[in-house]
């Protein structure tokens, strides 16, 4: 693993896995080492999407791909370092936890962080996880980069390398060609050791010359769009005729709406909408919620006006909720 393979090979290299990868629905997820992601459709209209993963060892690799704006509510493992990285330039820009990151930038994330990712429709996201304590281990003789990920912030920092972005697509790569090969299992400790080797040389090479990382300071609006949306996960008409400042400690009307259409381009009224179809669409799905009505779950996600639902329903996921109802009645009756 040379760490040094280009842009345009990098890019042609993911396109190539996700095209064996079967279509998905993008589910809330919980990997193999415990991180957990709830998932919300922002954009309308008829969801698709790939996901391909690989668990190599001490490491979690997962590619993800679909055609819609998505919102990814992630909490990492309680031994996982967690790295994100765009897998090709030339498609839109992530952001994380209000930040929008570049082709070298790396968001970083300590045991048991918690982000919100927007993922710009058709960009290709790549996440390495890696256990936490075995890379100190590896690192032993790297102190001053063992304390950097010691004191990574709860919600992550961004770090800015080329080389370890780089390293980290050469990882998903081999990572995922291999997990796709037979008999790949016996060869599991091989492909480990050169993740290892290729994250490790790339991280101390790339602190070397410059004795520190850069990291960036996230935008303000962030504290204000995080603050509001955990009042609007709590009730969504916390923001609706009222001043928030009598709710929560939250700035003024304007400053939160500034917030919402800097990070995320919608309004909060809007954007509480959207929860709600998801949390709604979620329960649709959900074999415990079979023998419920499709009209009470609509009450309970605040739509009292079934007619209003349904075309906003349609809107936003480009069926009706009884054809999602059925279709998920099809799998079950089928598995």
């Amino acid at each position: 693993m040379h760490g040094y393979l280009s842009d345009a090979e990098h890019a042609t290299c993911f396109h190539d896995l996700l095209s064996t990868a079967t279509e998905t629905a993008f589910e809330p997820y919980e990997s193999f080492y415990g991180d957990t992601a709830r998932i919300a459709q922002l954009s309308p209209g008829s969801f698709a999407g790939k996901v391909l993963s690989a668990d190599v060892g001490r490491f979690c690799v997962r590619l993800e791909r679909c055609n819609q704006v998505v919102e990814k509510e992630v909490s990492c493992g309680s031994d996982m370092l967690v790295f994100n990285v765009c897998a090709d330039k030339n498609r839109p820009r992530l952001s994380y936890n209000g930040m929008t990151d570049e082709t070298d930038w790396v968001l970083v994330q300590p045991p048991n962080a918690k982000s919100v990712l927007i993922s710009p429709a058709s960009s290709i996201q790549l996440t390495v996880e890696v256990s936490y304590q075995f890379l100190l281990q590896q690192l032993d003789s790297m102190p001053e980069i063992c304390d950097w990920i010691k004191r990574l912030k709860k919600n992550g920092e961004f770090l800015r390398s080329n080389l370890v972005a780089n390293r980290l697509r050469d990882i998903g790569r081999l990572a995922l060609e291999c997990s796709q090969r037979e008999p790949w299992l016996e060869k599991l400790h091989l492909v480990e050791s050169n993740l290892v080797l290729g994250l490790v040389t790339g991280l101390t090479l790339s602190w070397l010359p410059h004795k520190d990382f850069e990291t960036y300071r996230r935008p303000s609006a962030l504290s204000h769009f995080q603050s509001a949306r955990r009042l609007l996960l709590q009730r969504h008409d916390a923001l609706t005729g009222t001043d928030p400042r009598k709710v929560a400690d939250l700035g003024s009307r304007r400053t939160i709406e500034k917030a919402f259409s800097e990070l995320i381009d919608m309004g909060p009224v809007m954007y509480a909408r959207i929860l709600r179809l998801n949390r709604a669409r979620r329960k649709i799905q959900d074999g415990a919620y079979f023998d419920r009505s499709i009209g009470d779950i609509a009450a309970e996600e605040g739509f009292w006006d079934w007619s209003r639902f349904t075309s906003y329903y349609r809107k936003q996921f480009g069926e009706l909720p009884s054809e999602t109802r059925s279709s998920q009645e099809r799998m079950k009756a089928c598995a």
